[in-house]
């Protein structure tokens, strides 16, 4: 297939669009405080393994590398600039590769106005590496598969490898190429061919230390995440499948998903004859597919199936570029742009009497307060801290900066601290427990400790938020 990229450069005002908003976030990021899976992650780059219980190892390693002279919010949040960033590079790049340089300039614009990209930019979770290397691996098979580009099948492989070190989903990518594949008259053959088997084994080598981890801990995280996604009993849920219409129509920014179908319909009778479509549809598709199906018989959180959009979106660009549509791109990103000074400054553009209805920001404010207060008035030098979940825990950690912070295995969210507790020497003394909440009854505590001491309540109120922790000293 001829490449349609010629020796030009993205436009002036695109590129000035992007470096604004990477800006932006830069500016911002460290305003709000850290958000409790972001202390989780950088808990996990102070103690560094082949992999973790909840998830494999790239985001700790990530971390590790933007706190080598910092751990300050900004330093944690360079990860997710620097991740989203490169996301959206690759994917303006696939579409001027795939469909031309003003493809290209399309695609960056949906790709900033893409809201789970944006979410990625501010706030570091597994997603920021993950949506990354996806969009890489998507690149290289393109290259590779679509315009036969050899070398390209072998980078993908080692580029995929890493995408499974940052979330076990990116497996997925592979039955949307099988699909591909067999049903492309033209690069059939490559399904015969040692090439894709070569590179799935570079896919393997890479991901090992994942394996390695899960055989030495009874395969743990695979069981997990397995039983986090699916579900034991095939039961039809309405509302957990409506929800997920909802939000992966939503999510997506409904200026970018809808004319994806709407595209995909009008040119149903192409897609089979060209490559370029039948590969960006397989993989969008399939991944759509996969999780709506699983989303009839369990919640399917909205940000799993946002891989699916990389491929989306540079159909959706290439289709728009062909056509000469200029509204759909252009009121995706009003729409964002609208959205953004609103989630960034609340206090400055949500009215007084309306900012305690603002949703979630309490995960972000008033969090830093709770754990000084908690450690000036009740933490003793001796004493060893403990909390009710990971959450809670990670927070601790990173605020009260007493060394490392504990959760019984026990304890529903113990997640990975309950492969942390070799260095507790039973019976415990001296500990100071901290929890969102005032339940101590479910017997768990009684366990290892014979006395309870309710301590106080911090608090923490603002126009957005009403946050309490609450403080026991435990003892035998």
């Amino acid at each position: 297939m001829e490449k349609l990229v010629k020796r030009t450069h993205i436009d002036f005002k695109v590129a000035l669009l992007f470096v604004a908003i990477v800006i932006g976030h830069l500016a911002f990021n460290s305003k709000l405080q850290i958000h409790f899976d972001e202390a989780y992650y950088w808990v996990w780059s102070k103690n560094l393994q082949l992999s973790y219980f909840d998830h494999p190892p790239m985001i700790a390693y990530l971390i590790k590398l933007t706190t080598l002279f910092s751990d300050s919010v900004f330093c944690i949040r360079l990860v997710s600039v620097i991740c989203g960033s490169i996301t959206a590079i690759f994917i303006y790049k696939s579409a001027k590769y795939t469909f031309g340089q003003k493809a290209g300039n399309i695609a960056m614009i949906l790709a900033l106005a893409w809201p789970i990209l944006e979410g990625t930019f501010f706030v570091t979770t597994i997603d920021s590496p993950f949506l990354m290397f996806w969009s890489i691996t998507v690149y290289c098979l393109i290259r590779g598969l679509v315009f036969d580009e050899k070398k390209f099948v072998y980078i993908g492989g080692i580029v995929l490898g890493l995408t499974l070190l940052s979330k076990y989903i990116g497996i997925l990518i592979l039955p949307g190429v099988l699909i591909y594949l067999a049903l492309s008259a033209k690069h059939r053959i490559k399904l015969v061919q040692k090439d894709i088997y070569l590179s799935l084994l570079l896919v393997i080598v890479i991901f090992s230390p994942v394996i390695i981890w899960n055989a030495e801990h009874g395969w743990a995280s695979f069981v997990f995440q397995f039983n986090h996604g699916t579900a034991e009993n095939k039961q039809f849920h309405l509302q957990s499948f409506g929800d997920y219409i909802a939000g992966f129509l939503g999510a997506a920014n409904p200026f970018i998903s809808i004319p994806i179908f709407v595209f995909a319909y009008k040119k149903r009778k192409q897609i089979i004859k060209d490559d370029r479509y039948l590969f960006l549809l397989s993989n969008f598709l399939f991944i759509g597919l996969f999780f709506g199906y699983n989303a009839v018989f369990k919640k399917q959180e909205a940000n799993w199936a946002a891989p699916a959009y990389i491929a989306g979106i540079i159909f959706l660009a290439g289709c728009i570029a062909q056509t000469n549509i200029k509204w759909i791109h252009r009121v995706a990103i009003s729409l964002i742009l609208i959205l953004f000074p609103l989630i960034k400054m609340p206090e400055v553009f949500v009215p007084v009497k309306y900012q305690n209805k603002v949703p979630q920001i309490d995960m972000f404010t008033g969090q830093k307060q709770l754990y000084d207060a908690a450690k000036k008035d009740y933490w003793h030098n001796d004493e060893i801290v403990m909390s009710c979940n990971y959450k809670i825990a990670s927070r601790a950690w990173y605020y009260m900066n007493v060394g490392r912070v504990y959760v019984l295995p026990e304890f529903n969210g113990s997640n990975t601290y309950k492969f942390w507790n070799s260095s507790l020497h039973l019976p415990l003394t001296n500990t100071l427990y901290v929890c969102n909440s005032d339940d101590t009854s479910n017997g768990i505590l009684q366990k290892y400790f014979k006395k309870i001491e309710p301590l106080g309540v911090e608090e923490y109120h603002d126009n957005f938020v009403n946050n309490k922790l609450y403080v026991f000293r435990l003892s035998n």
